[in-house]
């Protein structure tokens, strides 16, 4: 997708809750431009956009709602299977190729969900908010935002 934006000269911008240099291995894993790729390790941005996962450290052990949740949207989320049955395994296994797990500095920031915003200055145009693991903005919404200013 990235091509289509630059074309349009729409800048694309990545943030992940890891390390600098987590970043740079995934970046050449991937094969995607570190200029676009920034790391967040305190989850600022993701507080600030509402996304789901928002563990904070003063959560109990095991079955504290807030870990429970956050659990549940890592494993079990009806949006992984439904966007696994769209997407096909073999969307999957591409996707997966150089796959190599890259943790997050605090065990709670596995559980943290992303999403994808596209923003006209401070106006968001379009928002998606992961509700699982699997759930992904649609590409063809993503590319009609930038597109036409409109979601």
């Amino acid at each position: 997708m990235k091509p289509s934006l630059d074309e349009q000269g729409v800048s694309l911008v990545c943030v992940g809750i890891g390390s600098p240099e987590s970043a740079c291995e995934f970046a050449e894993r991937v094969q995607f431009p570190t200029e676009c790729l920034y790391v967040d390790p305190t989850r600022q941005a993701y507080k600030a956009l509402g996304l789901y996962g928002d563990l904070d450290g003063t959560e109990g052990i095991f079955f504290d709602p807030k870990v429970v949740e956050g659990v549940r949207r890592l494993f079990l989320d009806k949006s992984t299977g439904e966007g696994l049955k769209k997407r096909g395994i073999d969307g999957l296994r591409k996707a997966t190729k150089n796959f190599k797990p890259l943790p997050p500095g605090e065990p709670r920031d596995a559980v943290q969900q992303g999403g994808l915003y596209v923003f006209r200055g401070r106006e968001v145009l379009y928002a998606h908010k992961d509700q699982g693991t699997g759930d992904h903005a649609e590409a063809n919404e993503i590319l009609r935002a930038a597109e036409c200013g409109c979601a």
